[in-house]
């Protein structure tokens, strides 16, 4: 079937986009670029990224769904699908943005080009409306979904929803229809699509668009090899991840093909042809450039992948031999800190993509600070991985990635002209380059594009926050590309211990989603509740429609392949146990607390004191100085570190403590950069995935599963065994010695610990803490360790033996005793109870799932979603229905800059760094480029979380909508606080003072 071609037809007169920016005109070519030329660039991108990018599990369901189960028939009804996503620009409402724009008023050029289209267009038949300003206003994207179904043979203007009447190949058509009208963020609703009808309703616009859309549908059906009837047939959409898998392909096609430095605007004058080939070579060096090809994994043994450590220990070799020999597969590694659980979790990911062809790995951390950490792990990890001399994407996934020296590490890697990546080689200008030789083997790279929101988790490798998992089945701005992109990769989920039961749920259906689409899942934790555990096999198995087959062992790894079946597998060798004495004892106030840190580590040791809250610590911090610095010590003998610190003040020291408390260089060897002695004060920032080590711990008291944790921080090298103080060691141990930890709580009158917020109607004291932990779970804690001191009155515990026993007596049934406990313990409980209760239901009030509980598959028009479910990491949208990763309060992400005596603005305080407050959003060169990427990362090094509750107490610092702007439009959508160089603010949330040390406070 082919399709006539006479000259410059109106088909080929309908815009896609105009050279704003004027990168086309300076190549020599045209002001603006017909949308059938980018509905052909983004089909050749499709197409490219089918055959390189996609998994063998992706491209299965994809075939199953959109290709009548044949693969060649589903990659070109895919590329159609990709290229045809703008086909509603083909209408009034769109095409007078040409003829209307404001961005045009600027640009006398492009003015003269406006004129000289809409002339040429009504020349040629485009049927615009007369009055342009009058036609009926759609979005594009909703028109595409409208008009696709009715050009396919649809008789319905309306979407089916599903109804029998109406058959599987109308509702496959709609499906299709609404993907389309997704690729801006949100699948639509039917209301948006129906009301989308107007905008091509030749009674209200003006014209019949009908025969340009044909024409439009022709001419891409031809190009790509497909007909009407087999394109219109194979959609036959069932499994829900098929939905995702789509859109997510079409949005990244999209997003690739809409850069103009790769992609040229074409001449009206040519054949859609000439324009294919064209699209068809840029299609495939731009995926070149970008580097976007799936794992090419290449079988090495474990020596291979881990030359510090040629032999796997037996759990690790457990492990991996209990995977099955081909599918994906879902495991979870239970063993302490320090284990070897992420080099198994690594080792499994590879092993998968040998077998399954899994694309690439996500690593998913608890905090930003264990990003930054995993993120060097897996980039040396990487080096062994990937074959010799391939290079691979590695993203690093959270709000401050911009900010990190490791990123930055990366993208000069790229930019290395002897790897083919020229484009940024201008960022060594100013990014300090700390390059390691090329030594040959595989490496590491970070393209910038992939530092776009949620472009992070497309890249083939990423480490990031638990929190992109969490957003993934929420109804929010692109959270289909999030599934899209972990759907391609094995996805590790550490610390999985640590997640309150709202992210629970969410991983859960996450998990869900995951296993429809043919992901594997790891799941790694030192303690794991077994209702967690249960939950975790539950949601693997459902997505998968089968039921949970278990053999019942019991074993610290757990392995359930896609039938259901899992296995819980026991090492042959015992895993390696840790003995800790614990300290269960009274805070004893923060004077004496300093006096008894600096006494310790006085004459040698590395303590830490952690504290559950920032004032507390900041307190501390500051009567340790007083009494170090009055014995003799430096200043920088004390550390202090919390999450109210800018990422410029806080990534230093992170980087600081990894150097000088991790492992050095040199593994088998004591670390030489090791301190005689240091105190850090800190608070929860240090308790997960910080490869630090120290001689002890003071800890304020914190639920179980977290003090396990924490004890993983203590002694945790023994190659610093040696050295260390004797003061430091219990010998009265089974063992013969072990490390020694200070759990501290507050003592009440009567005996039992102070966990309870204040209540002054009925007189009981409390505990601030109160608001960061469930009170229940403390008392329940401080409960469980008070039963096992021994004669001496210590708590003498060993892991994993006692991991399960703790964890049951904590999180099992509630606890029973006599006493004042007792009632703290019903009192608690039952508020605990209503908390957990609570959790849920705004989980499941927000999460999407694939499959209802009598396994009945999602439907499209149940996944749409709008503005006001937000995008996920801005806070925007409508309180109670907005996407979030985690409960708590909420904040107001700002940005800080100084003002000089002279009225400069910087970004510190001594007035080195002049701030940038130009917009520069047309980057016109390569300079413009490395001029807006160092203006962003120095707003990302500038970021402060200011707590919502301080907009509302009592001394209220004035609400963000209040705040005056800065000249300069770079920050026009950006709230920015104004400080001296002093750290007090005088412009926006004034109130408030930053000290580089100490961090944020809110003035009293």
């Amino acid at each position: 079937m082919k399709s006539p071609e006479r000259g410059l037809s109106a088909y080929k007169l309908v815009w896609g986009k105009t050279d704003l920016q004027g990168i086309s005109r300076r190549r020599g070519g045209p002001a603006w670029n017909p949308a059938l030329a980018h509905f052909l660039d983004v089909a050749a991108v499709a197409g490219i990224l089918w055959d390189r990018y996609l998994t063998p599990g992706a491209r299965a369901r994809l075939t199953e769904a959109w290709g009548a189960a044949n693969t060649g028939t589903a990659k070109r009804v895919v590329m159609a699908l990709a290229g045809l996503h703008d086909l509603g620009k083909g209408s009034s409402c769109f095409q007078r943005m040409f003829a209307n724009s404001p961005f045009t008023d600027r640009d006398p050029e492009l003015q003269q080009a406006r004129k000289e289209w809409e002339r040429q267009a009504r020349a040629a038949g485009l049927p615009l409306a007369a009055d342009l300003g009058t036609a009926p206003p759609a979005r594009h994207e909703h028109v595409s979904a409208e008009v696709l179904p009715r050009l396919l043979g649809c008789d319905c203007r309306r979407y089916c929803d599903g109804q029998e009447r109406y058959g599987q190949r109308a509702r496959g058509l709609h499906t299709a229809g609404f993907i389309l009208g997704g690729h801006h963020g949100h699948i639509p609703s039917p209301y948006q699509v129906t009301a989308a009808a107007a905008a091509t309703d030749a009674r209200l616009s003006g014209g019949n668009w009908e025969p340009v859309h044909r024409e439009h549908l022709q001419w891409v059906l031809d190009l790509v090899g497909l007909d009407t009837d087999t394109f219109a047939a194979a959609m036959q959409p069932e499994r829900p991840s098929a939905i995702p898998l789509l859109l997510g392909l079409i949005v990244v096609a999209d997003w690739i093909a809409s850069d103009e430095n790769r992609f040229d605007y074409r001449q009206a004058a040519h054949s859609p042809a000439q324009w294919w080939q064209r699209s068809q070579i840029q299609a495939r060096k731009a995926i070149d450039d970008l580097r976007l090809d799936a794992w090419p994994a290449q079988a090495v043994g474990w020596p291979g992948l881990f030359p510090d450590t040629p032999a796997p220990r037996p759990f690790q070799a457990a492990g991996l031999e209990a995977l099955p020999g081909e599918g994906p597969v879902m495991t979870i590694v239970e063993s302490d800190t320090g284990s070897g659980k992420t080099k198994l979790a690594l080792a499994i990911a590879h092993a998968q993509a040998l077998t399954c062809g899994s694309g690439g790995a996500y690593l998913a951390m608890p905090t930003r600070a264990a990003s930054s950490q995993a993120i060097i792990v897996v980039r040396d990890f990487l080096k062994n991985a990937l074959p010799a001399g391939v290079d691979a994407n590695l993203a690093s996934v959270h709000g401050a990635a911009s900010a990190g020296r490791t990123e930055h590490e990366l993208i000069d890697e790229a930019a290395k002209p002897n790897r083919g990546a020229t484009q940024l080689n201008d960022l060594a200008s100013f990014i300090a380059p700390t390059l390691t030789p090329d030594t040959g083997a595989g490496r590491a790279v970070l393209d910038p594009f992939f530092l776009r929101r949620c472009m992070g988790l497309v890249s083939p490798f990423g480490v990031g926050t638990v929190d992109q998992i969490a957003l993934g089945p929420q109804r929010s701005q692109h959270w289909f590309l999030r599934l899209f992109g972990l759907a391609l990769k094995t996805v590790i989920i550490d610390e999985a211990h640590a997640y309150e039961l709202f992210q629970q749920r969410l991983l859960g259906a996450a998990i869900e989603w995951l296993a429809d689409a043919g992901a594997s899942v790891v799941v790694l934790s030192a303690t794991l509740p077994a209702s967690i555990r249960t939950s975790l096999v539950a949601s693997w198995c459902h997505g998968h429609r089968v039921p949970v087959a278990d053999d019942g062992p019991a074993g610290p790894i757990t392995v359930v392949d896609g039938n259901g079946l899992v296995r819980r597998v026991t090492p042959n060798q015992a895993l390696p146990s840790l003995d800790t004495t614990i300290d269960l004892s009274p805070d004893p106030g923060t004077k004496a607390l300093a006096q008894e840190a600096v006494d310790l580590a006085h004459q040698g040791g590395i303590v830490a004191v952690l504290r559950s809250r920032v004032d507390p610590a900041v307190t501390l911090y500051q009567e340790v100085v007083t009494r170090a610095v009055a014995a003799g010590w430096s200043r920088d003998e004390v550390v202090l570190l919390h999450g109210r610190l800018m990422p410029r003040d806080r990534l230093p020291r992170e980087e600081h403590l990894a150097a000088v408390l991790g492992p050095g260089d040199e593994k088998s060897k004591p670390n030489p950069r090791r301190p005689k002695r240091l105190i850090v004060v800190a608070t929860q920032v240090i308790e997960q995935s910080l490869d630090i080590d120290f001689d002890h711990l003071i800890t304020d008291l914190a639920p179980v599963d977290l003090l396990i944790q924490r004890r993983g921080r203590v002694h945790r090298h023994a190659v610093n065994h040696p050295q260390r103080p004797t003061w430091c060691w219990d010998t009265r141990s089974c063992s013969g010695r072990a490390p020694r930890m200070r759990v501290l709580f507050n003592e009440n009158g009567d005996g039992s610990p102070i966990v309870e917020k204040p209540d002054w109607n009925a007189q009981r004291p409390g505990t601030l803490d109160a608001f960061v932990y469930a009170p229940y779970v403390l008392a329940a804690t401080w409960k469980a360790l008070h039963e096992r001191r021994d004669a001496d009155d210590l708590i003498r515990i060993r892991t994993p033996h006692d991991s399960a026993p703790l964890l049951e007596a904590v999180y099992g049934d509630r606890q029973e005793t006599d006493g004042p406990l007792h009632d703290l313990l019903n009192r608690t409980w039952d508020a605990w109870q209503q908390d957990l209760h609570d959790e849920t239901q705004e989980a499941t009030q927000r999460l999407l799932r694939p499959y209802d509980q009598d396994g009945h598959p999602v439907t499209i028009t149940s996944l749409a979603s709008g503005t006001d479910h937000g995008n996920g990491e801005n806070g925007d949208g409508i309180r109670g229905i907005r996407a979030l990763s985690r409960l708590g309060e909420d904040s107001i992400t700002t940005v800080v800059l100084y003002q000089q005596p002279d009225g400069a603005y910087t970004h510190d305080p001594e007035g080195h760094e002049e701030a940038d407050l130009r917009y520069r959003g047309a980057q016109r060169n390569q300079h413009e480029k490395t001029a807006w990427r160092r203006q962003q990362i120095a707003f990302a090094r500038n970021t402060l979380s200011l707590p919502q509750r301080w907009f509302n107490a009592k001394n209220s610092i004035p609400a963000p909508a209040t705040w005056p702007t800065l000249p300069g439009t770079a920050t026009r959508h950006m709230h920015i606080a104004v400080l001296t160089p002093d750290g007090h603010c005088i412009s926006g949330p004034t109130g408030i003072t930053y000290n580089p040390v100490r961090g944020l406070t809110k003035n009293t």
